[in-house]
């Protein structure tokens, strides 16, 4: 079985696309890359990805800026093409669209070779935070996404919520869901924890991610002088919350530097609990699962987490955390006291958390989607 892995930036950033090669590769697939030179391109990066690979490079007059919606619609088009065409010259069996922007140049290539096409939704592209207020253009693309998921062999998402969205809204199967869980290699629970009782978010600093309700819940925690808050990562609020933190002379919250991605669960693994409140403020939120959440598991850590769909799923499942009855201050503090305080609590959600991770890993995750392509191939 040849596969065909495309997504439509330079392939290594994103931590989904990266895990799914090394499995295609653990399990003897062979493998090709389709992906599109962005600005974040690292050629010792592209080098080393363990298949050959074509990153497509869009001709210099439609680079940058472009002028009008005709310009932007025709860049667009020519996008879909010449990475269409990069598919169709591996000639697979199977395609691997990651998102809706690359599942447009890879049904028309699984159109022309008569091949598989498996559309990986990593979220609900059509109804996110940047596309909200663009509904004309979000309508169009819904309606093309809607006729696509018609036809193409196996659709799949990160939530069972995200599915069961899909399944209602475009009237198709429930589309399979592949978590975005931690390779088995990646667990790693430390011994060296920092001093005291760190609760920990990282990620990119935006909002939505709960960063800023942590930094307001400090004044709150003072009474407990081993709880620290700590935020890693990076982003545009950075500034911001640094700012509020010294307004609030908050003593007990810590900034600390980004780290590499696949450095995020061994630094996790030195706090003593995980936050994962991703707020409902769209519906592509409101249907996620964070990242986070098992890369904290895979830590660990038990998770203070806000209550989404998936998060609730999850948590009713394994009893690894607290799901906030409000992404307040108030309701946050309260659980961080409530693990601080109660040992036999934290412990047990502790080792639920490590049995999720255990449970939860990618290589059964998406083993079922190989097992499914294998399938799809052999039949045929």
């Amino acid at each position: 079985m040849k596969v065909c892995d495309v997504v439509l930036n330079s392939i290594w950033h994103d931590p989904r696309v990266r895990r799914q090669i090394c499995e295609y590769v653990a399990q003897g697939v062979e493998l090709c890359c389709v992906g599109m030179r962005c600005i974040r391109y690292d050629e010792e990066k592209v080098a080393a990805i363990p298949c050959p690979t074509t990153i497509v490079e869009m001709p210099v007059h439609y680079q940058g800026k472009q002028r009008n919606l005709f310009r932007k619609l025709l860049r667009e088009r020519v996008r879909n093409r010449v990475v269409c065409d990069a598919i169709v010259a591996y000639q697979p069996d199977v395609i691997h669209a990651n998102d809706l922007n690359a599942l447009i140049p890879a049904y028309q290539a699984s159109r022309i070779l008569g091949c598989k096409l498996i559309y990986d939704s990593h979220e609900i592209c059509v109804e996110n935070f940047f596309t909200g207020n663009k509904k004309a253009y979000a309508l169009f693309l819904k309606s093309k996404e809607r006729r696509m998921c018609k036809h193409v062999d196996k659709m799949v998402c990160v939530s069972h919520a995200a599915a069961d969205y899909f399944a209602k809204e475009y009237h198709i199967p429930t589309p399979m869901v592949v978590t975005n869980c931690a390779l088995r290699s990646e667990q790693h629970v430390a011994t060296d924890k920092h001093e005291g009782f760190e609760v920990l978010n990282h990620g990119k600093f935006y909002a939505g991610r709960g960063y800023d309700i942590m930094v307001e819940a400090a004044p709150l925690l003072q009474e407990h002088s081993d709880i620290k808050l700590a935020l890693r990562g990076f982003g545009t609020m950075e500034q911001q919350l640094r700012d509020r933190a010294s307004q609030l002379n908050a003593q007990n919250v810590v900034f600390y530097p980004p780290v590499l991605v696949q450095e995020l669960i061994p630094y996790a693994s030195k706090s003593a609990v995980g936050v994962a409140m991703t707020e409902a403020i769209c519906l592509n939120f409101k249907m996620s699962v964070s990242n986070k959440l098992f890369e904290y598991a895979a830590a660990g850590l038990p998770v203070i987490m806000s209550d989404i769909p998936e998060h609730r799923y999850l948590n009713d499942k394994y009893a690894f955390g607290i799901v906030l009855e409000e992404n307040t201050p108030q309701e946050f503090a309260k659980a961080a006291i409530k693990l601080y305080t109660d040992k036999d609590f934290y412990n047990t959600c502790a080792e639920n958390a490590k049995r999720m991770s255990e449970e939860l890993n990618w290589e059964i995750e998406f083993g079922q989607l190989i097992e499914f392509e294998r399938s799809c191939v052999n039949k045929d």
